[in-house]
């Protein structure tokens, strides 16, 4: 979900540039552009911060398979 809040950031920001480009002017103040820089960081710190689920799960799975063994 990160990810996806991420890109769509990213795009407004594309979008932004292009219509700046163009010759339309951009459409948020510098403000709004600082609070999505800081979204977009704390996210990607967060996505990494996150352990894989799917190691641990796997984990879980082989201390129950050596508990069953014994």
């Amino acid at each position: 979900m990160l990810k996806k809040i991420n890109y769509f950031i990213l795009s407004i920001f594309i979008f932004e540039t292009l219509s700046f480009i163009i010759g339309f002017g951009t459409h948020f103040e510098h403000y709004k552009y600082a609070i999505m820089i800081s979204i977009v960081i704390l996210n990607s710190i967060a996505i990494r911060a996150i352990p894989n689920v799917n190691l641990i799960n796997k984990h879980h799975l082989s201390k129950k398979e050596n508990k069953n063994d014994i």
